[in-house]
């Protein structure tokens, strides 16, 4: 496809040029015999370039339209287009005259004008047309002649049409030989998913690009006629295979873009393109909106988002000489669905930005936040209807070149919801509980339900860019503003009733204040001054209300609705509002190999509940992948509530009272959570008894200050010259500390150190050889650690047995202690395969265990078989 354009051009050049040789030996007896010929045989002239007309001929015109897409069909200057086709046998038609000049008198030209009709300049025309008829054409023209031309020029990145894209097939395999009680409804299951990605770009000149991003997924595991279409879960599965992993919402198994369009145009200084769709890729500043992702990224996992490249491209980035930032693996992008222009290049070094959007998971009315039923938060803008409640505004503008180096950004990010929402029961229903409330207007001694939005604001001014050559910096200073609305119940609504605490609600029957502005500083530096020793200090301020949703000081990809909570490797992984500390690494590299050390420290700026987060970072993605609850794509929810027969993972106990500030929006329930290919745990570090019972009837959950730490090795040497053979043999490995307590604790060793609420070890070792150079193998081999004493747990009265059914049916429950104590392993192999050109094989087998020594129903034991095949064109 690409040399479609030199091709074209290579042939209009070679037919221009046999063309013109042909007119020059035309002779003067030509010239006699046909001039008379444009009138006398004018009826016929329609008809006859038919049968004079060469292939040459019709290959220029071909080309013509090739290179030239963007000509308008009805334009009423179609005879000058026309003319400046033909612009290379221009000369050729000039210069016949000159040589043979006492021809010219035998044509009758006294009144060219009249008596000749407007003819338009074609091809070999030097035989019909009198030559002053031409020029008296081409002069017509001359006024818009460069300009056509120059449009109509095709340079060597110039592409008129080309298509791009990958087909993929995917087989999942799950089998759990010993399940838990949330993995009861799939025991065994096996998926066949298919998805076409393409990429379309059209380039009618050099100044526009056009192009299309559609993404088709394919589900080729079966549909049921039955209630199992809707229900999937309650399908049997002991002792046979359904068919089925996909939730009911029917979301597709890509992240890449969906059914975007855009153009690019630029000419000068100018440069600017505006894409809008359904997934739009973009980031401002790190307090506004940015991703930020430091887990490490091993062979074993071939994303789904993989860039296109060879297996040893692919083993030398992730294992051989790993890529630590940058690209699709560790980009800082977010995801949404709307209109995004960035005006990349204006004049004098300025640059800007514009987004607006409606995420699915900006909807605080409905369901759990997710007015399209939920869905994977962020990959899946706009796959359905587009009646949301929430806004997003973002814009910046940008100086580039400031001493040389750097930019320096005003960057804005609001998040704004619709006050219609009023009109919307479960709103309503979730919003009027408990502290939302206010004087009654008529009785100020009397409380009244006053439901509240909050609408947030951020500004920030950023500056990145190398200061030196050897030192790189990136600084964002952030302010984080709340305007709170609270609706006012009025009589004037329609359908008010005074014993019905849900109606009486208008939009525009409300108060608002402002929040006292908070704000937030992170800072990066990377310096090389140490020669192959380069090294990362990160710092980061956020006070507990900070609040910047798309930005990184929100720790996972959905919406975290302004939780107060805290989470493992809080810092150093991830960042969350009320924190502050420092974030170092270290990453040489020597002769065969290279070693990366990591540490981090961090404390919250004030108390906070002591809600403690955790993910699997071993196993947590197969995890989330093999069940089938429909809550794991909804985050508000637990994973496992979506399960038939209550089958259910027996939590620690979190906080089951309603919040203050909404039921779902803000629920912080202990048990299991889904997000974008993770799985998470909460549970809630309490003393005694006696605090959780106060929780329950309080809501109000332990509070300290909390400290994070953490500390990771991660190393690879490659061991081929052992044997002797220049094939690369790669030893990879990793291991990380990391803690929660009370009081500092700058390495975390043991779940027994003082004041320590959670504790992990995490190691994976990883072998993986060039086999050959279109077939390598990886292997696996990892354990995981969570310790934690001040767990608790609730028992059902009427359960008779662990795990049974009855207990999510118990009327009555106590509480008692049980001590986190997990052990997870994995044991794999797999290799990765370019059977042909652009087409590759990824193939993986995982045996997974997970051990819970306090409450040992939760015990399992699985195989999983992955198999991609990817096709590239």
């Amino acid at each position: 496809m690409r040399k479609l354009p030199t091709l074209f051009t290579t042939l209009l050049c070679c037919t221009s040029l046999a063309l013109a040789q042909m007119d020059e030996d035309v002779s003067s007896e030509e010239f006699e015999e046909s001039a008379p010929a444009v009138e006398e045989a004018a009826p016929e002239a329609a008809e006859e370039p038919a049968e004079e007309a060469s292939e040459p001929e019709e290959s220029v015109a071909e080309a013509s339209t090739e290179a030239e897409p963007a000509t308008e069909e009805g334009s009423d200057e179609s005879p000058v287009e026309e003319a400046v086709e033909a612009a290379p046998a221009e000369e050729a038609v000039a210069e016949a005259p000159a040589e043979e000049p006492v021809a010219a008198p035998v044509a009758d030209l006294s009144k060219p004008a009249e008596t000749v009709p407007y003819q338009p300049l074609v091809v070999n025309a030097s035989s019909k047309l009198d030559p002053k008829v031409q020029i008296s054409n081409v002069e017509e023209g001359l006024d818009t002649l460069a300009n056509n031309m120059e449009s109509t020029l095709m340079g060597k990145d110039d592409l008129p049409l080309a298509v791009s894209g990958y087909l993929a097939f995917r087989l999942k395999n799950f089998h759990y030989s010993e399940p838990s009680p949330w993995a009861q409804n799939d025991l065994a299951r096996t998926s066949v998913d298919a998805v076409l990605n393409m990429n379309i770009v059209a380039m009618p000149n050099s100044y526009m690009t056009l192009w299309t991003n559609m993404s088709f997924p394919f589900s080729l595991s079966g549909l049921y006629s039955n209630y199992l279409g809707s229900q999937p879960t309650q399908a049997p599965t002991k002792d046979q295979r359904v068919m089925y992993d996909h939730s009911t919402d029917f979301y597709s198994a890509t992240i890449n873009e969906e059914m975007n369009f855009g153009v690019d145009i630029r000419a000068g200084v100018f440069g600017a393109y505006v894409t809008a769709g359904g997934v739009i890729w973009a980031n401002a500043s790190p307090l506004t909106m940015w991703e930020r992702e430091t887990n490490p990224r091993f062979a074993w996992q071939y994303e789904l988002f993989e860039d296109e490249k060879t297996v040893s491209t692919y083993y030398k980035e992730k294992v051989f000489k790993p890529v630590k930032e940058g690209g699709r693996a560790f980009w800082t992008n977010r995801s949404f669905g709307g209109v995004f222009g960035n005006f990349y290049q204006l004049p004098f070094d300025m640059k800007a930005q514009f987004l607006v959007s409606q995420p699915a998971d900006a909807d605080i009315g409905t369901r759990d936040g997710l007015r399209m039923y939920g869905g994977q938060p962020g990959e899946l803008e706009m796959s359905g209807g587009y009646d949301f409640r929430g806004s997003i505004y973002h814009g910046r503008i940008a100086k580039e070149k400031i001493a040389d180096n750097l930019t320096l950004g005003l960057n804005y990010m609001g998040v704004i919801f619709d006050k219609d929402i009023v009109y919307e029961g479960e709103y309503l229903t979730q919003m009027k509980y408990f502290t939302n409330t206010c004087p009654d207007p008529n009785d100020p001694s009397v409380q009244v339900p006053c439901p509240p939005m909050l609408n947030n604001h951020v500004v920030s001014l950023d500056i990145k860019g190398n200061v030196t050559p050897k030192l790189y910096l990136m600084a964002d200073v952030g302010v984080s503003m709340t305007d709170s609305v609270k609706f006012r119940r009025t009589s004037d609504a329609y359908g008010y009733k005074q014993s019905n605490s849900t109606t009486g609600y208008l939009p525009d029957s409300y108060e608002s204040s402002m929040n006292t502005p908070q704000v937030g500083v992170y800072v990066k530096a990377q310096s090389k001054y140490i020669e192959g020793w380069p090294m990362t200090v990160e710092a980061i301020f956020l006070p507990k209300d900070f609040y910047s949703p798309y930005s990184l000081s929100n720790p996972s990809r959905f919406n975290s609705w302004r939780k107060d909570e805290f989470y493992l490797n809080g810092g150093s992984m991830r960042y969350s509002p009320n924190m502050a500390g420092l974030n170092f690494k270290l990453e040489p590299t020597f002769n065969r190999g290279y070693f990366d050390f990591q540490y981090g420290l961090h404390r919250q700026v004030e108390e906070g509940q002591d809600v403690i987060f955790f993910n699997y970072r071993l196993n947590g993605r197969n995890m989330w992948e093999s069940t089938n609850s429909w809550t794991k794509h909804k985050p508000l929810f637990i994973a496992d509530s979506g399960n038939a027969d209550n089958a259910a993972y027996v939590a620690r106990t979190g906080i089951y009272s309603n919040s203050e500030k909404g039921v779902k929006q803000y629920r912080q329930q202990g048990g299991l959570y889904g997000g974008t290919w993770e799985l998470w745990e909460s549970f809630v570090a309490y003393d005694d008894i006696e605090q959780v019972k106060k929780t329950e009837q309080t809501g109000e959950a332990p509070s300290h200050t909390k400290w994070s730490s953490y500390m990771s090795f991660m190393g690879g040497y490659d061991i081929g010259g052992w044997f002797g053979t220049d094939r690369t043999i790669m030893m990879t490995a990793y291991a990380a500390l990391s803690g929660v307590s009370t009081t500092i604790a700058p390495i975390a060793y043991s779940e027994s150190q003082k004041d320590m609420l959670l504790w992990s070890f995490y190691g994976q070792f990883e072998p993986s050889v060039a086999v050959t150079p279109t077939f390598h193998m990886v292997g696996v081999l990892g354990l995981e650690t969570f310790r934690s004493d001040r767990a608790y747990t609730s028992v059902g009265y009427q359960a008779a047995l662990k795990g049974s059914s009855l207990m999510n049916q118990a009327n009555y429950f106590y509480y008692k202690k049980a001590p986190i104590n997990y052990l997870e392993t994995a044991l794999g192999v797999g290799f990765d395969w370019d059977f042909a050109d652009r087409v590759g094989l990824h193939v993986r087998y995982k045996w997974m265990t997970h051990s819970d020594e306090t409450i040992s129903v939760n015990d399992w034991h699985s195989h999983y078989i992955s198999a991609e095949a990817k096709a590239w064109f």
